[in-house]
């Protein structure tokens, strides 16, 4: 049985305290014409919002610019990048979503391709916590689409460890159009859409044998 998927805190989550924000909004408009309802609603209303209001601006302030964030690798400077032995292979889920980003990638390299693994990762507005995977070799990373949810349940925690202590592993990647590889007897014919991506799957023991 795999571990029970990883959610973003509640309080880290950006529609959950938008909704707050907009619900206390909501109620004080509703009683700003009774007199004395009014002034209590208003005052529990104000309350109640600031403290979601104080997080979203510090969210915006930690995840903005060039700045690393749960729903994206924006760089990796000051990280060490470190391969790691593989035990097979796996597809990547929600490449349909990352097709312009895959397409990018094809331009770096016309023969191996690489990527990151970033851990505790959302989609866009999303909580649940899973890997991302981001093609490197580039100006800056490129989306490839998200470790299998079973997959991520067993190794997540430690990659996320490993984040954490500055260590990001690296593993192998083919990219496949319309489920063919590229010809290397063509090799300046495109790959057809839609672009899926293969990527090693890292073994349990090597991730534990990384020393930071």
């Amino acid at each position: 049985m795999h571990p029970r998927s990883r959610k973003l805190p509640l309080f880290d989550w950006e529609p959950f305290l938008l909704g707050i924000v907009l619900l206390a909004a909501l109620a004080a408009s509703l009683t700003v014409r009774l007199a004395v309802t009014g002034t209590i609603v208003g005052v529990i209303a104000a309350l109640v919002a600031l403290p979601a209001i104080v997080q979203l601006v510090r969210l915006g302030l930690r995840t903005g610019g060039e700045r690393n964030s749960a729903s994206r690798l924006v760089r990796l400077d000051g990280f060490d990048l470190r391969p790691v032995a593989t035990d097979g292979t796996l597809m990547l889920d929600e490449t349909n979503r990352r097709q312009d980003s895959i397409d990018l990638a094809l331009g770096w390299t016309e023969h191996s391709f690489t990527v990151v693994l970033w851990p505790s990762a959302t989609r866009w507005l999303g909580r649940e916590l899973r890997t991302e995977a981001y093609f490197v070799g580039g100006p800056r990373p490129a989306r490839a689409g998200f470790l299998p949810r079973g997959t991520d349940a067993s190794i997540g925690e430690a990659l996320e460890s490993l984040r954490d202590a500055g260590v990001l592993v690296t593993v192998d990647a083919r990219i496949f159009g319309d489920g063919k590889l590229p010809d290397p007897t063509r090799p300046f014919t495109r790959l057809a859409r839609p672009l899926t991506v293969e990527v090693g799957r890292p073994v349990d023991d090597a991730l534990a044998a990384i020393r930071p």
